[in-house]
């Protein structure tokens, strides 16, 4: 893990594997796989599959193998990020841009020391994180040369109204962003006026009907939308 006994997480990680090793292998085993006294300690554990899994588990639930793979091989992190992007698109992306996004992205997670639930949050469009990453490091499969995330005065003349109805916004390549708290959740969502309604996804649906924002009372039947792309969804209406 490329790091020294002063890192807690990787010590506790290395004590939890040592005691996995502790007293499992039979001395026939262990002579198998030494040459001129050296153990070959990755081919007895390849040889057992239930121990590389409890090995491999000590690592998993640190629940900080992303940060450490940032702390520690910056280039493989660099590299991962950039692979799964370009395999994520059927586009001709801006490896630069790609590039400029991986590191931004590792800088960060180890700035702001990401745990592995906290980075699992980038797949929900809406949270936080994703936003802040987006704003900060750009988007990687855009085709525009630069982002538009900054508030200018000349937007202000499109309000009109009291001071006590305005409201602050975000916005990033033109659009418009609000934070909002809906139940125990505070996400970003696209402020769309030309929307008929707004759609949630089946995980928000599930902690506001855990949390008792809706109700079963609040359930209109199924209607179809629309999407942008001219596709037609079935939802359930509220």
């Amino acid at each position: 893990m490329n790091k020294d006994r002063t890192d807690q997480t990787a010590v506790s990680i290395c004590e939890c594997r040592a005691n996995k090793l502790d007293r499992h292998f039979s001395n026939k085993q262990v002579k198998k796989y030494t040459t001129n006294d050296f153990i070959d300690l990755a081919g007895l554990i390849t040889e057992d599959d239930s121990l590389k899994q409890a090995m491999d588990s000590c690592y998993i639930n640190s629940g900080q193998t992303i940060l450490l793979q940032a702390e520690g091989f910056g280039e493989e992190f660099i590299s991962n990020c950039t692979k799964s992007i370009r395999s994520n698109s059927e586009k001709t992306l801006d490896i630069k841009r790609v590039e400029s996004f991986c590191n931004c992205q590792l800088n960060m997670v180890k700035s702001k020391k990401l745990s592995d639930s906290e980075m699992e949050t980038l797949n929900n469009p809406n949270s936080l994180l994703f936003y802040e990453m987006i704003s900060n490091c750009g988007d990687p499969f855009s085709t525009r040369k630069s982002m538009e995330n900054n508030w200018t005065s000349d937007m202000e003349k499109d309000i009109q109204g009291p001071t006590s109805d305005t409201i602050k916004v975000l916005t990033i390549n033109g659009m418009t962003y609000l934070k909002v708290k809906i139940g125990s959740q505070v996400q970003i969502w696209l402020f769309d006026t030309g929307a008929s309604d707004l759609l949630i996804n089946k995980d928000i649906e599930t902690i506001l009907k855990n949390e008792n924002v809706i109700q079963d009372k609040n359930y209109l039947g199924i209607g179809e939308y629309e999407m942008a792309n001219g596709m037609i969804d079935t939802c359930r209406r509220y």
